[in-house]
């Protein structure tokens, strides 16, 4: 967009916008306008918006970027998948820009085809084009490239094919540059866990020697605690590349439409539960047990199901193969092939492989069998390489050249899929550890201020004045056990949400370790203020 029609489009509307909200705001409430608090709070509300103004286009283009590049490795196997049926480029690129789920990448192909479509460019000179504007310096490369190979006169297929393996390569080493700096990011955010628990532990001891409230200084450290898990959650969703494991098809799964039924049903039965805690008096760390009990279920139905997809995961390549090698060697049609197939073994993908084989023999649609395959999988591996195998063949290319770049590239994707797995697994043992510890260490503070306030009752000091070097001062008990409660509902959450985002999983599968968490934190807990009752003889 140009820079004049920018400005008097968005920028110039949100800078009226920011003096005319300063200005309803000196005339509503004039006091503000001469208070010195706000005085400055009023005249910055245009400043903001004259930067937001400003940043805007950056913060677009840098999310463009962003959707590009995360996209590009896909693009470029479903474009060598397209040449290899020897289809005209502008067709191609017509195919490519009708991919809405490449994002701004499609959009980037769109201008492409348009440029050659109705301003009669050739592919070189559209692609020079593009590349001189994309936000993206990856894309512009390969534009460039793409146009040189052009003028060159090398075959498309000969070029994408050399470009997707440079394009696979710098995909795998980002995303296994990403998990080592996972790992990394693991070992300091327990380091940084144990600095915070010293510290809580501090201050909830500080009113010992300093006469201050908890009340004041304790929410704000558990405050602290919090935001600094929730930017390591933020760091994790930022740092690994997006690689859901289940797809986002329009045609549901299963298990999503049970939880359509089964979700409204949880939340209720946690309420019930909850109240049910606090109408027969149940200790509050009981309660909280309670409340999360309920989603132990939609969790674990999820958990069952995303174990099953990572099966078919696994044997979705040797299925392929084969499917390809039955065509080549026998130069019979792809449906007698799945046939012959189904009666093999392919673990979890064995029952999709029958299913596919009876639609198929209907002889009705092809392409919707080979899509509802894909969508009963659950995989969105399987659906984004199941539906270019479809296309490729629908414009006329080859059976086995079609699965060979496919299974290629499936499988290097599944290599790094692995490995990703094994470093969610690595911080789910960190994480489940490290929540026995806070709980722990936080009940043992809060059995440690019981101690203080029996001790200062047994002193008497308002009747008896004894030189000591701390200042016994009663605690508030019922507020730092409701503080450390949240901590420890806050690190459940943050935590369950950190092993789901890690490992790709489903939106709603944290909820099972969070039930979990939740429940080591209240036994350790217990068992905790348990024993200390014991060795520290509190009544």
């Amino acid at each position: 967009m140009p820079v004049e029609k920018y400005f008097t489009r968005y920028a110039l509307p949100l800078m009226i916008i920011g003096i005319g909200i300063t200005a309803a705001v000196v005339v509503i409430f004039p006091g503000l306008a001469t208070d010195p608090t706000f005085r400055y709070v009023v005249l910055a509300i245009p400043i903001l918006f004259s930067v937001i103004a400003v940043i805007f286009p950056a913060l677009q283009g840098e999310r463009r970027k962003m959707q590009i590049e995360r996209n590009m490795h896909l693009f470029i196997i479903r474009m060598s998948v397209l040449a290899s049926s020897k289809l005209p480029r502008k067709k191609m690129l017509e195919i490519l820009s009708k991919v809405k789920e490449y994002e701004a990448l499609s959009i980037e192909v769109e201008k492409i085809y348009k440029l050659m479509e109705y301003w009669n460019m050739g592919l070189s000179d559209a692609a020079r084009t593009v590349a001189r504007k994309t936000p993206s310096p990856m894309l512009a490369d390969f534009l460039d490239r793409l146009a040189h190979s052009s003028d060159a006169g090398e075959e498309l297929e000969g070029f994408l094919n050399k470009e997707r393996d440079v394009a696979m390569s710098v995909y795998i080493n980002k995303y296994e540059t990403a998990l080592k700096d996972l790992d990394l990011l693991n070992e300091i955010f327990v380091a940084v866990l144990i600095s915070l628990m010293f510290m809580l532990v501090f201050v909830s001891l500080l009113p010992v020697f300093v006469d201050i409230s908890i009340e004041l200084i304790l929410p704000g450290v558990a405050l602290l605690f919090v935001v600094i898990e929730l930017m390591v959650l933020y760091m994790v969703k930022s740092l690994l590349p997006s690689d859901p494991i289940w797809h986002n098809m329009d045609e549901r799964t299963g298990v999503d439409n049970t939880l359509k039924t089964v979700l409204p049903a949880t939340y209720a039965a946690c309420i019930s539960l909850a109240v049910f805690g606090i109408m027969v008096n149940v200790p509050l760390t009981a309660i909280v047990a309670l409340f999360v009990t309920p989603l132990l279920y939609p969790g674990y139905l999820i958990r069952k199901e995303e174990g099953r997809v990572r099966a078919r995961d696994e044997n979705y390549d040797s299925f392929m193969r084969a499917v390809g090698s039955y065509a080549a060697t026998s130069g019979s049609a792809v449906t007698e092939g799945v046939g012959r197939l189904s009666k093999h073994d392919f673990g979890e993908l064995t029952d999709a492989v029958v299913t596919l084989f009876k639609r198929l023999l209907t002889r009705i649609d092809q392409i919707r069998a080979w899509n509802s395959f894909a969508a009963e999988s659950g995989s969105n591996l399987i659906s984004k390489f199941t539906e270019m195998y479809v296309v490729g063949l629908s414009v006329g290319g080859k059976v086995d050249d079609v699965i060979e770049i496919i299974s290629d590239n499936f499988v290097k994707l599944m290599g790094v899929r692995r490995k990703r797995y094994q470093s969610a697994d690595n911080m789910l043992g960190t994480l489940y550890g490290m929540s026995v510890g806070i709980t722990f260490t936080l009940f043992s503070a809060l059995s440690l201020m019981q101690l203080l306030n029996q001790m200062n009752d047994q002193f008497a000091l308002s009747e008896t004045t004894i030189a000591l070097p701390i200042a016994l001062k009663g605690f508030n008990l019922d507020i730092a056990e409701t503080v450390f409660l949240l901590i420890m509902l806050a690190h459940a959450l943050i935590s369950a949400n950190l092993i789901s985002f890690a490992s790709g999983s489903h939106k709603h599968s944290f909820y099972i370790n969070f039930a979990i968490l939740t429940w080591i934190c209240t036994v350790t807990a217990i068992v905790t203020q348990l024993m200390l009752d014991k060795v520290l003889k509190l009544s």
